[in-house]
Order: structure tokens, then sequence, then C-alpha cells
């Protein structure tokens, strides 16, 4: 999965020629789409469907041969195509060639145009919500990290695999040794507490299972957690997790957890359980974006009429932009005369000017948050709250 920079987005974003071609498709790591190279050719198609458009715009057959090339050349790489993620997102005009495999599906599309569509690569430039996932048992400990588009297991070298790596069968045996010698001498209360240097009343297990905690505790203290501030999120029995939570130096353990065994719980089963426990996380930045929004409606400074919205995106006014997912509004802004012309069907060299807005908002230091049309706070596929009003 590749990761889009803010450098490397710009570098899109500020790509402007004759016949930029993108083009987005739906991809799969495994199953029979794979072994029937159904994403090869999904994407072939897709780089004809571009010769088209390029051909129709009235290049020669030479200039749209060099604009393909490295497409055409990447259909080739069978290596490439047993090796994806869920979308894959291609850039590229002449000299010019980028390409990103996605955490999340995209709607299959294609376009050229003067400058590249780079709205189905929001979810992936949107702030990303970590948070950290540890998996406990007696006999097993594992520790992942994850956003809202994927997790993956953090292998830490220094972490116990489970209690027996803190505390040795020969220990545990030592230890009812001084029990029963302790006990015939009538003084196991004090060998117990000079034993382990404390007498904490807990059981030999108890102390045990603590020991083992707050060997696991430090090891991610040390290795991983001391200079974090991202929730963790703990799965494990509910006698564990108290106990964790009471001895952890960290500060950020998660309300929601996980209840039960989850030793032998696989990665993606897991991801999908605390993802869907960690929905609110994962929503409150766009839900404290959309109630301000709403609190400022009556201050003129939001609006919701995209004659409105998009000028003011290229003008640096838009603090928080609302965009639909999967819409777009096709026509032209003239940033020189601040005059823009919207169609209802796309005409020849239109832009997505949804596209247009979202790339100035951010370039201009603004903030987008793409939602279901359920969740936009007004019946339109864009809105925006302003820095100042208009």
């Amino acid at each position: 999965m590749d990761v889009i920079s803010k450098d490397e987005f710009k570098e899109l974003a500020n790509h402007q020629a004759d016949g930029c071609v993108s083009i987005y498709i739906p991809t799969h790591s495994s199953g029979v789409e794979v072994n029937e190279k159904y994403d090869t050719l999904v994407f072939k198609n897709n780089v004809q469907k571009a010769r088209v458009q390029l051909t129709g715009k009235g290049y020669d057959v030479r200039k749209v041969d060099a604009i393909l090339a490295p497409a055409v050349e990447l259909i080739r790489d069978e290596e490439f195509w047993n090796n994806q993620s869920k979308g894959l997102a291609v850039f590229m005009s002449e000299k010019f060639f980028k390409m990103y495999q996605l955490p999340l599906s995209v709607k299959e599309e294609v376009l050229v145009n003067s400058s590249f569509l780079l709205t189905p690569l929001l979810p992936v430039m949107e702030r990303r919500h970590r948070f950290y996932l540890l998996v406990l048992s007696k006999h097993a400990c594992k520790f992942y990290e994850g956003d809202q588009f994927e997790m993956k297991k953090l292998e830490i070298a220094e972490l116990p695999t489970g209690m027996d790596d803190v505390v040795p069968f020969e220990l545990k045996e030592a230890r009812q040794i001084h029990r029963r010698a302790g006990a015939a001498a009538g003084s196991a209360a004090s060998v117990g507490a000079s034993f382990h240097g404390h007498g904490s009343g807990l059981s030999d297990e108890d102390e045990y299972l603590l020991q083992y905690l707050k060997e696991v505790d430090q090891t991610l203290w040390t290795e991983v957690l001391h200079n974090q501030h991202v929730p963790l999120v703990l799965a494990s029995v509910d006698y564990e997790i108290a106990y964790y939570k009471q001895i952890s130096n960290y500060k950020h353990i998660s309300e929601v957890s996980l209840t039960g065994n989850y030793e032998h719980e696989d990665r993606q089963s897991l991801y999908l359980k605390v993802k869907d426990k960690l929905a609110p996380y994962f929503r409150e930045y766009s839900n404290d974006a959309l109630k301000n929004y709403y609190n400022n409606s009556a201050k003129e400074l939001t609006t919701s009429i995209p004659e409105e919205v998009i000028p003011a995106a290229y003008f640096s006014q838009v603090s928080d932009l609302f965009v639909q997912k999967d819409q777009r509004i096709w026509g032209k802004f003239d940033e020189n005369n601040n005059s823009i012309t919207i169609n209802e069907q796309k005409q020849e060299d239109d832009e997505c000017l949804i596209n247009k807005a979202i790339i100035k908002t951010l370039m201009n230091g603004g903030e987008v948050h793409m939602l279901e049309k359920e969740k936009m706070p007004a019946d339109t596929p864009i809105a925006a709250f302003m820095r100042y009003s208009l």
C-alpha cells in the first residue's frame, strides 16, 4: 500500500499538461480475480478507453503512444498484478507517470483532461486516525498498528510471547517448593512475601500474571508508546484488561475494548471487530467540522451553493470543504475573471469542479471531508465553512 505524502499530492495537483490521464480501478489481493488476471484485464480496458479519449481530442498516434507507453508496460508486469491491495490509481501524461496502490476500493474511472482527477484519493489524504491493538492472553501477546484503512502486526523482538517467557517453569516450581517448605515450618506467609519482595496477598498465578503484564507494558512503553498519543485498544478477558489498565504507563488506553479470548483470531477478523468499535473515533474529526458548520450557519460563514463554494476554494476562503462521495460537477472556472460555468453534462474540455475545489482547499491549508449523501450538511454535492464571510 502506498502512502501519498503532501509533496506527492502537490506534485499531482500542480501538474498541468495536454492529455493528463487518470485511471482508477478496484483491485484484489487474492482469490479467483488474481488467478484469472481480472485486474490486468480491467486495467487494459481502461488504458484502451484512455486511448480512445486521447485520439478523440485530436492527438496524433505518436503522442498517444508516448503518453500510454508506461501503462502498456505495466500490463505486462505479472509480479505487480499478483501483489495488489484494494485499489489502484495511475496518472500519466507525456514524460510523466505515477501509480499508487490504495488501501481502499475505488470506483472504476478513466478521465483525460488538462489536469489529474484526484478526488478519489481524498480518503487517503484525510487524517489517518491511527490506533494500536494489544491482544493479550497468558499464552500469547500480539501488538498491531492500524487506521481506518488497514491494520498490520508490529514485530517487537523484546515483547514476551506469553507468561512463560517472563515467569519460566523453573521459577514457578521453585516457588512451589518454597511454599511447601514454608507451610511445613508454619511460615508460609513470610516465605511467600520475601520470595517476591512484597506481601500482596495475591495468589501465585495472579502474581505471575502481573509480572508478565508489567513486562509487556514496559516493553511497549520503551519501544513504541513513550511518545505516542493515539488510542490503545485491549483485547483480552475482563480481569486481564483490568489488571493491565492498573499497571500500564500509557495514558491513552481506549475505553473501547474487545472482551474475550482472541489468542487465535486472525488479523483481518480482529481488524473488522476493532474498526467497528472505533467507528465513532474515525468519524470524530468530520463530526466536529459538521457541528462547526451548523453552529455558524446563521453567520454567513457557510454556503452550499456550488457557484459560491468553488470560487471560495480558489481564493483561500474555505476552512472546511464537504463533498459528497462519488459526485462530479462539470464546468469551468476562470480564476482571472472570477467567472464560473456549470454544465449538467460533461462538455468538451470541462473539468470536474469538485476535484478542483478539493485540490485548492488542501493546497491553501483547508480541510476536506468526503461524506455519504445523508451526512452532507445540505442537499448539495459540495458545501463549505469559510474562514471569513463572503
